[in-house]
């Protein structure tokens, strides 16, 4: 009786399949923390000052220059991008130098290279089929939006781009779909589900998917090595089960160094809980854990190391990767300058809204154009964020909300001698305080200048208080061309008010040193909000033409010599002094009669990409401020 009672609870533990764990301690991951870390070489490199990003595109204008010729160059270059993982980058210029027949010292370091290379294609991937190749371009040229596109698979169905790659543990498709824009959280739910196919777990991320692939596969090869198939077929059981189940914990590391959410939890969709495909959820009962708590699961160390490290802020902050692929922390790859932000971090901890925002992908395609390409516009830009909008130029910063996959663009302020001077006097002030003091004093003022509400409170109280003179100090800079002075400075101020505070920025009639993509941007946006604030306090008849008639932003540039009264009837027509490019002239003649007062108060050594506020810097910031009194 006792042997047929056994007997039978031993089969109805079997049939029921939920409280039977199977044995698979001893099937773990063979990833190591190497694959996540530059090569041996790169401790022997000096760090670059602005970051590995910058140093390649440098070497790579060396090369051209150098026509591949320089044996140095070209080692260099190879190199760096080996160490930022460029492999298509690595492969043309170890095909280019050997082909022009470049000899190179260290033949050994050349061939580990080769051999990186060799060894990348030899995985398994699905980056280099024609079908994604099609997706690929669709997206960096087509402003096709890269979350947007749902993905069919034998496993789930109604997938996004990362969640595909995630399931599949393919490593290569998800870094090539993160680099352009994909979002790491964005769970893609509006996506079509069709019959017949079971439906992706409710609210999952990719990383969820690519946990929940590395549990199933080591489940199966548990399974399998018993002599059992666990009815499963295809990837999830055979030969390819090792290769998924790696793919799958490198996916889920990669992720979370990331910036991936590990709090995303373990859903049933509605109607599937017993479905076969579940089954492994009901082993291990994962419904309603989270990443975090089923880590040890996974079968990797590393995995959980990741995961408990990058839990904590301070370390996710200081350590993320950039979106690039590099596996490199932002601040040594595309975020190298200290002017380079690379997060923003939200006040607010508002539900289904990531509280860390990264910033946008520096490869992916430049949304100054393919913002308006996503929302119908035909409007397209074939160059990619880095080397398009993402420098001090830009004027703007994009961040992208990985639960969203929003873009949140942000106004950025230049760091100009005026701005400096401001700094100066902020120490004088601070002198004879305690560190302590000083400690909080700067606090204070960081948390209040961070805050584009408190900013725009304050410009526009100096602009109202001051009259002429505020609009001097805070808008002109004293810049005798500039004609804003004749503007009503509540008329301005209200402007300014009616903005989004992210975005709000003071109008100046003198914009040479504006890119024209920017400069036209805050045409429209300085335009759209003159008509709102005319509409909010009511304005209407000739009264309303006429403020719109004075307060009105133009594309249009005055020339930099005073005694000129002409306005340049394109868009970026006059040219620049091409020693300090900060002001902009009709004709060399214009250039020479104002030359004497530029050079004076002006003309300092730069480059196209220095800003300035238009503040003379013969003016201290105390003389103009004396002004008030």
């Amino acid at each position: 009786m006792g042997k047929k009672s056994r007997s039978s609870k031993k089969s109805k533990a079997a049939n029921n399949g939920h409280s039977r764990v199977p044995l698979v301690s001893d099937i773990n991951s063979n990833l190591s923390a190497s694959s996540f870390t530059p090569p041996s070489f790169a401790a022997e490199l000096p760090q670059p000052a602005e970051g590995w990003a910058r140093e390649l595109r440098k070497l790579e204008k060396e090369l051209r220059d150098t026509h591949y010729q320089d044996a140095a160059i070209v080692l260099s270059a190879a190199k760096a991008a080996r160490i930022m993982r460029q492999f298509d980058v690595l492969e043309k210029i170890l095909t280019k130098a050997e082909s022009k027949g470049v000899e190179i010292e260290d033949q050994k370091l050349w061939a580990q290279l080769n051999e990186d290379v060799a060894a990348l294609k030899r995985v398994k991937t699905s980056v280099r089929s024609d079908s994604m190749k099609q997706i690929i371009n669709g997206v960096m040229k087509e402003g096709m939006n890269v979350d947007k596109v749902a993905f069919e698979d034998s496993t789930f169905i109604g997938m996004n781009c990362l969640q595909f790659a995630a399931t599949r543990g393919d490593v290569q498709l998800m870094e090539q779909f993160i680099k352009m824009g994909a979002a790491l959280d964005f769970e893609a739910s509006e996506m079509p589900y069709f019959s017949g196919i079971v439906k992706k777990p409710k609210e999952c991320t990719a990383l969820l998917l690519a946990v929940n692939g590395a549990i199933t596969t080591r489940n199966v090869m548990s399974v399998v090595a018993r002599g059992g198939m666990g009815g499963m077929g295809g990837r999830f059981g055979g030969g390819e089960t090792r290769e998924t189940y790696e793919g799958c914990v490198e996916c889920a590391i990669q992720l979370v160094r990331l910036g991936a959410d590990t709090s995303v939890t373990f859903q049933f969709p509605p109607g599937c809980e017993n479905h076969p495909i579940y089954q492994t959820w009901h082993v291990w009962k994962l419904e309603g854990k989270s990443v975090r708590d089923v880590a040890s699961l996974v079968g990797s160390d590393l995995f959980e190391k990741t995961v408990e490290e990058f839990s904590k802020m301070e370390h996710q902050i200081e350590h993320v990767n950039c979106r690039c692929g590099s596996r490199l922390p932002w601040k040594l790859c595309h975020a190298g300058k200290p002017t380079d932000p690379y997060y923003l971090a939200d006040k607010n901890d508002e539900k289904g809204v990531s509280k860390v925002k990264w910033r946008y992908s520096p490869l992916a395609p430049c949304h100054c154009s393919t913002s308006h390409s996503r929302l119908g516009d035909p409007a397209e830009t074939k160059k990619i964020h880095f080397k398009c909008c993402w420098d001090e130029t830009a004027h703007r910063e994009y961040y992208q909300c990985d639960k969203t996959s929003e873009i949140r663009v942000m106004a950025r302020m230049a760091n100009t001698p005026f701005h400096r001077e401001a700094l100066n006097s902020m120490n004088k002030i601070m002198q004879g305080k305690s560190e302590e003091e000083i400690s909080k004093y700067m606090e204070n003022a960081q948390q209040m200048m961070n805050d584009p509400e408190v900013v725009i409170a304050s410009r526009c109280k100096i602009i109202r208080e001051g009259g002429s003179l505020g609009m001097q100090t805070i808008v002109t800079g004293d810049n005798p061309c500039s004609k804003l002075c004749s503007w009503d400075s509540e008329v301005y101020a209200g402007i300014m008010e009616t903005m989004d505070p992210d975005l709000s920025f003071c109008w100046k009639d003198v914009h040479w040193t504006l890119p024209k993509a920017e400069l036209l941007k805050r045409v429209s946006e300085w335009n759209e909000a003159l008509e709102q604030y005319c509409d909010s306090i009511g304005l209407n008849g000739s009264e309303r033409e006429d403020v719109i008639k004075l307060h009105t932003a133009s594309e249009f540039a005055p020339c930099g010599n005073v005694k000129c009264d002409k306005m340049e009837t394109s868009v970026k027509q006059f040219k620049k002094c091409s020693r300090c490019f900060s002001v902009a002239y009709c004709s060399p003649a214009c250039q020479k009669a104002d030359w004497k007062y530029h050079k004076k108060n002006w003309c300092r050594p730069g480059t196209r990409e220095r800003q300035t506020d238009g503040t003379p810097a013969g003016r201290t910031l105390q003389e103009m401020l004396a002004n008030f009194g």
